[in-house]
């Protein structure tokens, strides 16, 4: 089934959201209340670079789809923002980016090859970087979707968290220092495994706490600098309490989907925790910076990857191997 994206012109009035509530039934595309969230969603966040927005949900609830739909609203309406897309090799992602948003380029590490079978032949190229750090200083354009394909190659989950620690920190420094292309959105699946609460990351070495541990601090400290730099994060995660703390009250934006669960730090929030439960999975609630939430939203569907073809991943991170 083919992806139908609603129609976005501005309503006559568009009203102040921040009055509205969510107590409504679901809104259909094709409703003026839905044109006017999509719309008031389309301005103040797709064409207002360096924002973040985290969308979460229990597992099969269409967090994905929901970051297809934010990369769909991008190319539309803020064609000149990079699109960074980290793959995680699940689902082969790789094949619905390229069947819907065109031209592919996709970043691999040293010892690492992706091998395609798809249905009909897609615009995509493979580029090697030393080290996952090594993706600020890659030529990242908005022209193509810019796709980093390092944690199918990494399986050592120490060596992964050290990775993954130094390329966050090496982010802030490129940014401050304007080394890199500008506006960027990156989008990145199960952040949690970037910023993990306490208890929930992996460091099996006091070495890797050290590294994850810094790495937070980093993003921590740093998260709204990089609003400042056109550069936003996009992120999802199962549960929110599973992201560490000083970093997930920096997402300004919301996108919650069946079993959002929130705590003690999102106290207006958290008292809807039951009909964030019990929402269909076809559903979204769009959360503003205000803390306002939508009526119910139907958002698109995009093929997945798996119906297009097959994405192989040959190979071991180079750096594994040598440890």
């Amino acid at each position: 089934m083919e992806a139908t994206t609603p129609a976005y012109n501005q309503p006559p009035d568009l009203p102040d959201l921040d009055a509205l509530d969510g107590d409504e039934a679901p809104l259909p595309f094709d409703s003026d209340a839905s044109r006017m969230w999509y719309w008031a969603f389309v301005k103040r966040f797709i064409q207002n670079p360096g924002q973040h927005l985290c969308t979460l949900g229990r597992t099969g609830t269409g967090k994905t789809q929901g970051l297809y739909w934010m990369v769909d609203l991008f190319r539309e309406y803020a064609p000149d923002e990079a699109i960074l897309w980290f793959d995680l090799g699940k689902g082969s992602e790789i094949l619905t980016l390229a069947e819907y948003f065109g031209p592919c380029t996709v970043w691999t590490l040293p010892g690492c090859q992706i091998e395609i079978n798809a249905h009909k032949e897609y615009d995509i190229e493979f580029k090697t970087i030393s080290s996952c750090r090594d993706i600020w200083r890659a030529n990242l354009t908005a022209d193509r979707i810019n796709i980093a394909s390092f944690e199918p190659f990494i399986l050592d989950p120490t060596i992964y968290t050290r990775e993954i620690s130094n390329m966050f920190i090496d982010l802030v420094y490129a940014a401050h220092r304007r080394q890199i292309y500008r506006p960027l959105a990156m989008i990145a699946d199960e952040f949690h495994n970037v910023c993990p609460a306490w208890g929930y990351g992996y460091a099996g070495e006091q070495s890797e706490k050290q590294a994850q541990n810094r790495a937070i601090n980093y993003i921590r400290r740093n998260i709204q600098k990089l609003r400042n730099e056109g550069i936003r994060i996009i992120a999802s995660t199962h549960e929110w309490n599973q992201l560490f703390q000083g970093v997930r009250t920096s997402f300004e934006w919301l996108l919650l989907r069946r079993g959002a669960k929130f705590t003690g730090d999102e106290p207006k929030l958290r008292q809807y925790n039951p009909r964030w439960g019990a929402m269909e999975t076809n559903e979204a609630y769009l959360v503003l910076p205000t803390r306002t939430y939508s009526r119910p939203l139907y958002l698109p569907h995009y093929i997945e990857g798996d119906r297009l073809g097959t994405v192989y991943y040959d190979g071991i991170y180079e750096t594994e191997i040598e440890v």
